[in-house]
């Protein structure tokens, strides 16, 4: 016997995070493989359940850690809905920017990390220096770069700093013309194409099968994006073309993700401009002591505020940058959440790999992986 099997991971360059690859191979060509999950596995869900509401959003900025404002995001809406509250609507527009910003931010650092697996390490160095001016800009507002613990039930933390608006929009002036220079260093380059085009194909039809989502189901042709089909937030208030390709291959994912990051601009600029005309408060005037809110009720108004409070249960869905994530969240009156869920897409992404890597060889796994765009932190969660 000619075939066996081999471990691509726990530490590995093409992994970008603590998982096993295990390729069954004869030869070069890949025979089999099978995903091996769960080294980073830390409970995340369990764990916010033990937490009061707003807690909870510690925890969402490390589920992926390189979209951070998404799974706050995701996280904030479903506890609304089985909270019964509403935030003011300066806040979702504030949302709504944070996960446009987080987004171009998150793509960006996978094309840096995705074109350095190929051997060009030029996108490497322009898409870390550009991803930089990104993060410039949630310490601003935020105080952090990586986590944020912004978001908040009921609205947000605290408004966008004086003359934020303008920076922005500099950095965006900054970033339109770069994905120029981007995919001039990819789609011109022979290397980038020998080594994307025609390889991890996996079809609309495999990808509903299997519960793929985000840039690999619409490089497959389909036009699915929840901000369009199931507008959540403020989405239904913008102007904005969802990001499609035809070869549902490696080629397709990049040129995926490089309109969505062209659309997200296009999404910022009209965000921008409504937050400069629409001043208000960011945060719920009337919440409960325990979520920290200003309003604070006392004596016997806050018992029974508390003794009283509407149960009640959320689901919320959005488009984070990997794909379609859900969050559950079941409201039994208390200061904590009953039970929380989370729907990775990347998880499901990964599962499916036997669907994009047998056929191809031992080379391939790199471009077609990283494709994939991998966050292990909210696979395992």
């Amino acid at each position: 016997m000619s075939d066996m099997w081999i471990n691509m991971g726990p530490q590995h360059p093409m992994t970008h995070g603590l998982w096993n690859l295990r390729v069954h191979i004869d030869g070069e060509m890949i025979l089999g493989v099978d995903p091996e999950m769960g080294y980073l596995h830390r409970g995340i869900e369990k764990i916010s359940e033990d937490r009061h509401y707003n807690e909870v959003i510690t925890l969402m900025d490390r589920t992926c850690y390189v979209a951070g404002m998404a799974w706050e995001h995701l996280y904030i809406q479903a506890a609304e809905k089985a909270l019964g509250l509403e935030p003011p609507e300066r806040a979702e527009w504030i949302r709504m920017m944070s996960e446009e910003f987080q987004r171009l931010a998150s793509h960006i650092m996978w094309y840096a990390a995705f074109v350095q697996d190929l051997g060009l390490m030029s996108p490497f160095l322009y898409g870390m220096r550009d991803r930089d001016l990104i993060l410039d800009l949630f310490q601003s507002y935020t105080g952090g770069r990586l986590t944020y613990e912004y978001m908040r039930v009921g609205g947000v933390r605290n408004d966008l700093p004086v003359g934020f608006n303008d920076r922005a929009r500099k950095v965006l002036d900054w970033l339109e013309p770069r994905l120029v220079e981007y995919d001039r260093l990819c789609m011109g380059s022979d290397i980038f194409r020998r080594r994307c085009d025609d390889l991890g194909i996996l079809k609309a039809a495999d990808c509903v099968k299997h519960g793929v989502t985000g840039p690999m189901l619409r490089s497959a042709g389909s036009k699915r994006d929840i901000r369009k089909d199931r507008p959540y937030s403020r989405y239904a208030q913008v102007d904005f073309d969802v990001a499609t390709a035809e070869s549902a291959d490696v080629t397709g994912r990049y040129l995926v993700r490089m309109e969505e990051m062209r659309q997200s601009i296009r999404i910022l600029r009209q965000t921008l401009d409504w937050l400069d005309h629409h001043p208000g408060p960011v945060l719920a005037d009337r919440l409960p002591r325990w979520l920290g809110a200003p309003y604070a009720p006392i004596g016997r108004e806050a018992y029974l505020l508390k003794r009283n409070y509407p149960k009640g249960i959320g689901l919320s869905a959005i488009e984070e940058p990997h794909g379609e994530a859900c969050a559950y969240v079941v409201n039994e009156g208390g200061e904590h959440p009953y039970r929380v869920k989370f729907r990775s897409p990347v998880f499901a992404n990964l599962s499916a790999a036997s669907q994009y890597l047998v056929g191809y060889h031992v080379a391939d796994i790199p471009p077609i992986m990283g494709s994939v765009d991998v966050c292990v932190g909210e696979v395992d969660r």
